[in-house]
């Protein structure tokens, strides 16, 4: 097995899967969009604007940094430089979640939301080297009734290529997840993919409602799943892929003190299709680069372990087919030059 330098682990190809626009959002564009739009910051530096210390705490901040988009050009810009950042961290292809239950809440129209986002996907698509789609992400606490406006909306959007899918987010405690079912069958109905996230700051129990009440594809963090043995069997059984983000749980949802002691590796051991994503970036100021280096160092995994985890995220992804086939081959080939460029043997039968 080949060791790695942090530098080569940094600049291996990646899929992402679990990350949210309004949380990749830099520190100097909430100081430029708050003085463009008249929004006082608690801080004078917006660095010191992303620290938290719980999930709740992070929510709040969120919230701060929503209220700073209010036009479209806003989302289209904090969009456009999620994903030039995702390229830096050596981001091929991302499934980016958009949450715009917090800019409904200010009066920022659904349409202006997704005009910006949009557009940075898009643009971002013609200048940089990443393939892009988009989840609409429910704000859990507004409700069924959000759910179901959400779906409707995203069923209107007639480029599935573009607006991929639905998802679920926020707190999971004092949530009752089954009044989601409606709209997530809805969408099921209307050919969109799902997800949630469950089994982060809630229990194992979560993970089944989303899968069997909501029938969501995949499961975002999960960290409660080897609680329950049977539904561990389940995912494994039918490679149900989970999106696990450890530095989140250890920053955000404080479940876990450090990365060693997150369950990822053992979720990977027992057969689980774990991928490794960084989910709010921007305000955790801790990217997909830093998640790999993190992963790697806190398991003592190879080269080999993390260029598996890589293309995990191909498997995982909802892209088709025959663009997960050139998406591999690309992957292969970047490995390869990786390995030359670092002084380390190809990969047998590449």
């Amino acid at each position: 097995m080949t060791n790695a330098t942090d530098d080569h682990l940094r600049a291996l190809p990646k899929v992402e899967l679990h990350c949210h626009v309004e949380g990749s959002t830099r520190a100097a564009t909430v100081k430029d969009l708050a003085a463009i739009n008249d929004i006082d910051l608690p801080v004078d530096d917006p660095a010191d604007l992303f620290r938290f210390t719980s999930l709740n705490q992070f929510l709040e901040i969120y919230d701060m940094v929503c209220r700073c988009l209010r036009t479209a050009d806003d989302f289209r810009r904090i969009t456009y430089e999620a994903l030039e950042d995702g390229v830096r961290a050596g981001v091929r292809y991302r499934e980016m979640f958009f949450s715009p239950g917090f800019a409904l809440k200010l009066g920022v129209s659904m349409e202006t939301v997704w005009a910006g986002v949009s557009a940075g996907v898009k643009d971002a698509r013609h200048d940089l080297d990443i393939g892009c789609r988009m989840i609409l992400d429910v704000d859990k606490p507004s409700g069924a009734s959000h759910a179901m406006e959400m779906v409707q909306f995203a069923s209107a959007e007639p480029d599935r290529d573009l607006l991929i899918g639905v998802g679920a987010d926020s707190v999971e405690r004092g949530v009752d997840h089954r009044v989601f079912a409606p709209a997530f069958m809805e969408a099921a109905r209307l050919g969109l993919r799902r997800t949630m996230h469950a089994g982060e700051d809630g229990p194992a129990e979560h993970i089944e409602i989303a899968l069997e009440d909501c029938g969501c594809e995949r499961i975002d963090h999960g960290y409660r799943l080897l609680d329950e043995p049977e539904l561990t069997r389940r995912l494994v059984d039918e490679q149900i892929p989970l999106t696990v983000c450890p530095t989140s749980n250890v920053m955000i949802a404080n479940v876990v003190s450090e990365v060693s002691q997150h369950p990822f590796a053992k979720q990977r051991e027992m057969g689980v299709l774990v991928t490794v994503n960084s989910d709010d970036p921007g305000m955790m100021q801790f990217d997909i680069a830093d998640e790999y280096v993190a992963v790697a160092r806190a398991f003592d995994y190879s080269l080999e372990d993390m260029e598996a985890i890589s293309l995990a995220g191909i498997e995982a992804c909802w892209a088709p087919d025959d663009e997960k086939g050139q998406l591999r081959s690309r992957f292969t080939t970047e490995f390869d030059q990786l390995r030359e460029a670092h002084g380390l043997p190809k990969i047998a039968n590449s």
